[in-house]
């Protein structure tokens, strides 16, 4: 039987798009793997897990992120356990930081994102593998005979 996976939401104006595709094809650069929409946003966030709080604090009190959400809606499947996830952050953020609203998903989705194109190549490879192991979708198979003709 398959992993639970669900539907994820990102709204992004065209500059969070821009952020997303970014992240995704640095990650698949990194990983030498086609992988995919919702496999970036599982390591984002698995990679976000490893900062420490103060970090991701000083991350969502960026001014960009108010210009990278947006009203266009666009979906990706993921591992439900990334929701698991993401919502351990907020509740951290929450916990070192009580006098702040806590961070709603979708700022939690950005920073994430934010940080693919930034973290060291180790620790991605390493969040890379944590979301494989907690259910992020498998990457295409690098069989050399699929580009045969």
């Amino acid at each position: 039987m398959g992993r639970a996976r669900r539907s994820f939401k990102l709204r992004l104006s065209p500059a969070g798009l821009d952020v997303l595709i970014d992240s995704h094809c640095h990650l698949i650069r990194a990983t030498r793997s086609l992988i995919a929409w919702g496999t970036t946003l599982h390591v984002a966030i698995e990679y976000l897990n490893s900062m420490p709080t103060d970090e991701i604090i000083d991350q969502l009190k960026g001014q960009q992120l108010s210009f990278l959400g947006g009203g266009a809606e666009h979906h990706v499947g993921a591992s439900c356990q990334l929701w698991d996830i993401a919502t351990s952050i907020t509740e951290r953020v929450q916990k070192d930081s009580p006098e702040a609203r806590q961070p709603t998903l979708g700022r939690i989705y950005i920073v994430a994102l934010l940080q693919i194109t930034k973290a060291d190549q180790t620790a991605l490879l390493r969040a890379f593998d944590r979301a494989l192991q907690s259910g992020a979708r498998t990457p295409a198979s690098r069989d050399t005979n699929d580009l045969a003709g």
